[in-house]
């Protein structure tokens, strides 16, 4: 099954702009120094989107490209607010690592990484919680694309 080329791109840009670089969030900017530095001040540069902002877009995309029935849909609210708790949690966490950014030692640092870990892992868990139920109810044409979506390079995880 081919994917709506459009939607498939936006989700992949979505996932990589935010969950990709999660982790850089919580890391601090160092002066520049030379050229390398320069570009990765610039790459630091400017607003970036939360996870809250782009859960909407994911949640039709992903609504869209399984084809949810209307018999399914109480399971599917169970997956849209399983992706909107997990976007809060991992908005709450960078604004933290955000805050923080430039004034962390190598002992807070480890620490701020250890909360996205806990972070991620908790939304693991609550995306799986109610993504079963609504797996198990899903067509094997719908599995087949839920497995191509879990199985691609930017996977539920990145978009939950």
């Amino acid at each position: 099954m081919m994917f709506r080329k459009p939607l498939f791109a936006a989700a992949l840009f979505a996932s990589t702009a935010v969950l990709g670089l999660a982790p850089a969030l919580a890391q601090p900017v160092a002066a520049p120094t030379g050229s390398a530095n320069q570009s990765q001040e610039h790459h630091h540069a400017g607003p970036r989107m939360m996870p809250g902002q782009l859960v909407d877009g994911r949640i039709a995309f992903f609504q869209t490209e399984l084809k949810i029935t209307p018999q399914q849909e109480a399971q599917w609210q169970s997956v849209m607010a399983a992706m909107r708790q997990n976007a809060n949690a991992l908005d709450q966490v960078i604004s933290s690592a955000r805050q923080q950014r430039g004034a962390m030692d190598a002992v807070q640092r480890l620490t701020m990484r250890e909360q996205f870990d806990k972070v991620r892992t908790e939304n693991d868990e609550r995306l799986l919680s109610a993504f079963k139920p609504l797996y198990a109810n899903l067509s094997p044409e719908q599995q087949q694309i839920a497995n191509q979506l879990l199985f691609s390079h930017h996977g539920w995880r990145h978009h939950a």
